[in-house]
């Protein structure tokens, strides 16, 4: 039997049904553990009974025992509204750290497990800084980048890059009803510049494109996107800026990338310990493809959905072997 851990928001529900009939057609079975539904019977349990421990997993009113699991699928669950808006404030962290306790256990103790991918090895995945390195290492392109909170050394680096530099997080943080997208620094911003006091950030040259990739890694499975990025000014810089609901307006096809590109993914795949990922890339009008990210739990789905790439048989596969 196969574990997901994740949300019941409608997208990744459809999207967990998708992998999940591809499970099923192997003839197994898997369950999904809606974690923002703690509040409304959705439980993690860890019980010793007589010196002898489990840990039990309530979901839709059934109980299944960890043992009963052979593989797990990380999908990065979240806390339900209700405990992220908790009122007073001050008890929201405190309430937050002990649900995020008893997850962090469950990620030690399925340690045994096959994981698509270990939550361990994903924290220090999303660690932006060692995402560079080893693109670096592996050997892509890359832009130039300053991580700091030092207004002098950013203000030095927006000049030596003739004020054409972008800003974006260190690490996705979310917050309720609102997402902070890749933009543009400009003079004002600057005026504003020590406010970076306060807040890390990762500054980086602007790099000129021609399209966008969104590579999904599955196993050994490469399955590259072209986005047509550049075509409107509102998705140039940050193409996930224009959505809609269950799709996107920006343009996705199907394409092939070089073997030295997909070798060099291979290998950054490998030291990053990492069987899944979604990595953004761009190539430049000269040909040139540069490395910008990783997300090891990207969203897949709405790829899947415009492209008909089989990437739910790929995880399946992954999940079942």
């Amino acid at each position: 039997m196969i574990l997901a851990i994740g949300n019941s928001n409608l997208w990744e529900l459809e999207a967990f049904d998708l992998v999940r009939q591809e499970i099923e057609k192997k003839g197994q079975k898997a369950v999904i553990f809606k974690q923002d539904k703690c509040l409304e019977g959705e439980y993690l349990n860890y019980i010793i009974d007589n010196k002898i421990s489990s840990f039990v997993i309530e979901i839709d009113g059934e109980e299944y025992n960890a043992e009963q699991f052979s593989a797990v699928w990380n999908l990065k669950p979240i806390m339900p509204e209700k405990i992220r808006r908790f009122e007073p404030i001050e008890y929201r962290h405190f309430i937050k750290r002990q649900f995020y306790a008893m997850q962090e256990a469950i990620w030690t103790m399925f340690a045994n497990k096959k994981w698509i991918d270990n939550p361990w090895t994903v924290v220090k995945a999303e660690d932006k800084i060692y995402q560079l390195n080893t693109a670096i290492e592996s050997g892509f392109n890359v832009p130039d980048t300053l991580v700091s909170s030092n207004p002098k050394r950013v203000s030095d680096f927006y000049c030596h890059h003739d004020k054409e530099i972008i800003i974006k997080m260190i690490r996705s943080s979310p917050m309720n009803d609102k997402v902070i997208y890749t933009n543009i620094v400009t003079d004002k911003y600057m005026e504003a510049i020590e406010s970076v006091k306060m807040s890390p950030s990762i500054f980086q040259e602007v790099i000129k494109k021609e399209y966008e990739l969104r590579i999904t890694v599955v196993g050994d499975n490469i399955f590259p996107v072209k986005i047509d990025s550049q075509v409107d000014s509102l998705t140039s810089l940050d193409w996930r800026k224009k959505p809609k609901l269950n799709d996107t307006e920006v343009e996705l096809s199907a394409i092939e990338i070089p073997d030295d590109v997909c070798k060099k993914i291979k290998l950054f795949m490998n030291k990053m310990n990492l069987n899944f990922g979604c990595i953004d890339m761009a190539v430049t009008p000269e040909g040139k493809y540069i490395f910008f990210e990783i997300n090891p739990n990207g969203q897949w789905y709405f790829v899947q959905l415009k492209t008909h790439i089989p990437i739910a048989k790929a995880i399946a596969k992954l999940l079942i072997n």
